[in-house]
């Protein structure tokens, strides 16, 4: 998506997310919505369309503050996911290494350096999920600190 994602636009996202996720029939349903606080995801249309599909099982900036239910997204949380912890980082000096001007330049160099990565690469950033989620599932999701990764 080359647009700017607006709070619209994302509900349409999440519009599609959600009939995707009532069709797969056969998996789980999801028991919590996680979501950033970027400014358009942290609208009143957000938040009612999250509090309608959702329920009070939202984690998201200002979402409690808005409903009344759900959970803060904690300011200092882990990077837990791959895409946290690994993608971002790896993947920006590759982009801005040859400083595209153009959103096709920034388009075609995020597709290269996202197929630059091996597979044995991808398998010790799972190996490391698995180890980053150990304390999450050990602290029966409450707090914990002092993990170094």
């Amino acid at each position: 998506m080359r647009e700017t994602i607006s709070s619209e636009r994302y509900i349409t996202i999440l519009e599609l997310f959600v009939s995707t996720q009532l069709a797969l029939e056969d998996r789980p349903r999801i028991e919590w919505f996680i979501q950033y606080g970027a400014r358009p995801l942290r609208t009143e249309k957000v938040f009612r369309f999250l509090d309608e599909y959702f329920w009070n099982r939202v984690i998201a900036l200002d979402y409690p503050k808005f409903t009344g239910t759900g959970m803060y997204w904690l300011p200092y949380s882990p990077d837990l996911t791959p895409c946290d912890y690994f993608l971002w980082g790896a993947l920006k000096d590759t982009v801005y290494g040859n400083y595209p001007s153009t959103m096709d330049e920034l388009e075609s160099a995020i597709c290269v350096a996202c197929n630059s990565i091996s597979v044995d690469t991808l398998k010790d950033v799972m190996s490391n999920f698995i180890l980053r989620l150990r304390p999450l599932i050990f602290s029966n999701g409450e707090h914990f600190e002092n993990i170094v990764f």
